[in-house]
């Protein structure tokens, strides 16, 4: 089956996402010729969307092709079957099951991370022993991080993130969990993997040139989130004309740039960055509509985990007493598809995530991780 990366032009904007009311995204036909072209494949062009995409009504089941060869995009007819190709594939990516969802539990190793900073440097602490509290409440994957990335903090260096992250690595891999390493720096993780970890999560999306060509190497699986700046910018580039279209475009970016550098599809995960670089509003809107970036034929993970969209819904709840919330966003995005999802805690709050999957998947199945 063609996947949406794999079709011409996979790098121009405006990718398909489906739309209220049973109309797509796609790009715009540009004359009055593709429009017509597309209409008699039963694509009616209804109207400019704010970022330079069109919203279009299915008006009738048609055969579309859709392995097509490189044309002209200025060529009207060319045009108008690169776009309904586009949006084929995406409608086929959506019937997809998507694979039964499985929890990172987060392990912050950091002194300022915004709900639980400072926690393994208490008198007292155990990690071991929060791991293993993490392990019954049927965690899959534990999440390590030595470097806070909330709102306004400063990178720190890979020296320090590595003091923390390795001794954590030896401790715990006898427990038997895959350990994923939630890293910028394509230097840690290198370092963490050599360690025994087998993922890494980038909350950067691969900004560091070496981080993609490091993961192709090594054949392990990243999480890559989208985020625009860093975390001591983001919050001021939250400006968006059309978020869950140009949301869909920009991961799709970052996977052409994991492609050209040799990752594989199976080891990539898109994360939409909840958190990041948006708005408590746009966070929201991300968690309602996070099923429509199935669109892009990738595996998804969800991090709701905690986070500040939910301070003025809930303003009595000090971060670290947010996962009621938290398990609600997630059951949502677990709802709509996410294969992954990363959390503070498991247990009763992650059956009810479960369920919720299995409600709206009832096929799902659940693929094995080796550690």
């Amino acid at each position: 089956m063609v996947k949406p990366w794999e079709l011409p032009w996979a790098e121009t904007p405006h990718h398909a996402v489906p739309l209220a009311g049973g109309t797509w995204r796609g790009p715009s036909p540009l004359s009055s010729v593709c429009q017509g072209a597309l209409a008699a494949m039963g694509l009616i062009d209804l109207e400019r969307l704010a970022d330079g995409s069109t919203r279009y009504g299915l008006d009738r089941a048609a055969e579309i092709p859709m392995e097509i060869a490189y044309g002209d995009l200025e060529n009207p007819a060319y045009r108008a079957v690169w776009i309904a190709a586009r949006i084929a594939v995406a409608q086929k990516m959506m019937a997809e099951e998507p694979e039964a969802p499985q929890l990172l539990g987060i392990l912050n190793l950091t002194d300022d991370s915004f709900s639980d900073g400072g926690q393994m440097n208490r008198e007292g602490f155990d990690l071991f022993y929060r791991a293993q509290c993490l392990a019954v409440e049927q965690v899959d994957i534990f999440d390590l991080g030595a470097e806070s990335t909330r709102p306004g903090a400063e990178a720190i260096s890979d020296k320090a993130q590595l003091e923390r992250l390795l001794p954590a690595i030896e401790q715990l891999l006898p427990l038997g969990k895959p350990l994923s390493i939630d890293t910028r720096s394509a230097a840690v993780a290198s370092a963490c993997l050599d360690a025994g970890a087998s993922m890494i999560n980038d909350v950067s999306g691969l900004a560091d040139p070496e981080m993609a060509p490091l993961i192709a190497e090594n054949g392990c699986k990243v999480f890559a989130m989208h985020m625009r700046g860093t975390p001591a910018t983001m919050q001021e580039l939250c400006d968006y004309d059309f978020l869950m279209g140009e949301l869909a475009d920009e991961l799709m970016q970052i996977a052409q740039m994991a492609f050209d550098a040799g990752i594989e599809s199976h080891q990539l995960v898109l994360d939409p960055g909840i958190g990041f670089a948006k708005t408590a509003a746009q966070c929201r809107e991300i968690i309602a509509n996070f099923g429509a970036l199935r669109a892009l034929g990738l595996p998804l993970l969800a991090g709701p985990s905690r986070k500040s969209f939910m301070a003025d819904l809930l303003p009595h709840c000090r971060p670290d007493q947010r996962d009621g919330g938290s398990i609600g966003a997630a059951a949502l995005c677990a709802g709509q598809g996410a294969s992954f999802i990363r959390l503070h805690r498991g247990g009763r709050g992650w059956d009810a995530v479960r369920v919720a999957a299995a409600c709206a998947f009832p096929n799902q199945t659940k693929v094995a991780l080796q550690s």
